[in-house]
């Protein structure tokens, strides 16, 4: 009989760490999706900032050879950027 008690006592304290262990996943997967969100937030920052120096430091001419090259370069890129930019500025064309 007692030994029956503790084995449903170890059974009860087995069940709630693998809960533990489950909430602890889930927690820790959390912090790495914010974590990599926020890295790529800083990495879209970092490139707006170098863009803006660019366009700061050069031509009219200069710049859309640069984008002109960038574009040749990395096509899917481009494309997925215009798609952005295009929504972006619509959405701020509807909310006026």
């Amino acid at each position: 009989m007692a030994d029956e008690t503790i084995s449903a006592r170890n059974a009860h304290e087995l069940q709630e760490v693998e809960r533990s262990r489950e909430s602890a996943a889930r927690l820790l997967d959390s912090l790495a999706q914010k974590l990599k969100a926020e890295r790529a937030v800083r990495s879209a920052a970092t490139g707006v900032r170098r863009a803006a120096q660019y366009v700061q430091e050069h031509g009219v001419k200069d710049v859309a050879t640069g984008i002109d090259r960038v574009v040749r370069q990395r096509p899917a890129a481009a494309i997925a950027v215009a798609i952005v930019a295009g929504f972006l500025f619509g959405r701020s064309l509807r909310s006026r």
